[in-house]
């Protein structure tokens, strides 16, 4: 199974460029809340994804002023990338051995939610999201789960496939091909 180095630099860069930050504890409690009413299901809580976001260097995202769009991820080791796939895998509290934690090799991304409230806002939610997995994850699977039917189009126009196991409602993506120029 192929692994990457997180450019975290990079990635809060090219973040910044869409107007995400990495989220506060506050701006976590928001932007959850937000996906909570978008969705209509229950996320994970705040304090879980702050426990992650410390582990990693990267989970917890939003934008606007008051929040107005979450994006939260979850790096995976290779330990995380199967237990998505067996279904063992907990998104609102993963075990420690299936997060990439900051500066370990990453085996795949898990993205627990991506959801904007405004037109605006989930256009920065949408373009932020397809940089990150092009820029930053292209070489390992990715996976999200269809909270809505919106979320399944989306990821169905983004070449998402729901694939046989896992955990419910889940899509995963392949590895992406990329040039030799992107993979040095």
């Amino acid at each position: 199974m192929t692994e990457v180095r997180i450019d975290y630099v990079g990635l809060a860069r090219r973040a910044a460029e869409f107007e995400f930050r990495r989220a506060s504890y506050a701006e976590l409690h928001a932007g959850l809340a937000l996906a909570e009413k978008l969705t209509g299901q229950a996320m994970a809580t705040p304090a879980s994804i702050h426990w992650i976001d410390g582990l990693t260097g990267m989970a917890g995202w939003v934008t606007g002023d008051p929040v107005d769009g979450v994006f939260i991820t979850v790096p995976l080791s290779t330990e995380g990338v199967a237990a998505v796939r067996d279904g063992s895998f907990v998104p609102a509290w993963p075990s420690l051995a299936h997060i990439c934690c900051k500066d370990e090799a990453c085996g795949g991304v898990y993205i627990g939610v991506y959801a904007g409230a405004t037109k605006e806002s989930r256009r920065r939610v949408m373009m932020a999201a397809g940089i990150t997995r092009m820029e930053f994850f292209a070489l390992v699977p990715c996976f999200a789960r269809g909270a809505t039917e919106d979320g399944k189009r989306s990821m169905a126009s983004l070449g998402f496939h729901a694939p046989e196991g896992g955990l419910p409602d889940l899509w995963g993506q392949d590895p992406l091909p990329v040039s030799q120029e992107q993979a040095a």
